[in-house]
């Protein structure tokens, strides 16, 4: 009998230390304001978010107000789980920017000026380039680029 009142804590915990996982962000778009120039995020398009080490998430209304947000250190880089964007070729759907594709370019033209659009789908890119003038970026390439 003492062995099954020992087992059962066990089978209570083991659903709890589930629900602590890291869940992907959302974004209210039209509500929820960028966490580092405080404008409201409403363009699907062109949003981003991150989650931290221990499960805080932070959006953003332009990829480039992410990376200034970490660069300046209000989370430090290393404390930065997963990195998010907006499917340039689906707007609203969150993706892993550390695999999306980016193009800049003047036409997209978003938000906060940094013009760099994401896409889950290196073919969505191809087809987003053919239609103007734009750069083929990864993820650190872009990155670096929105630094300066």
């Amino acid at each position: 009998m003492i062995r099954v009142r020992s087992i059962i804590p066990m089978f209570l915990l083991v659903p709890a230390l589930w629900s602590c996982g890291q869940q992907a962000p959302t974004i209210d778009f039209g509500r929820a304001e960028c966490a580092h120039c405080r404008m409201n995020v409403v363009d699907k398009q062109f949003g981003a978010a991150l989650t931290t080490l221990k499960g805080r998430q932070y959006v953003f209304d332009d990829i480039s107000c992410m990376v200034h947000f970490v660069q300046k250190g209000t989370v430090a880089e290393g404390q930065v789980a997963a990195w998010y964007v907006c499917d340039h070729a689906h707007p609203g759907v969150l993706v892993d920017a550390t695999n999306a594709f980016y193009l800049h370019g003047p036409a997209f033209r978003s938000p906060m000026r940094g013009d760099v659009a994401a896409f889950a789908a290196a073919a969505d890119r191809e087809k987003a380039a053919a239609e103007g003038n734009a750069d083929a970026m990864d993820w650190e390439r872009a990155r670096n680029f929105l630094k300066e």
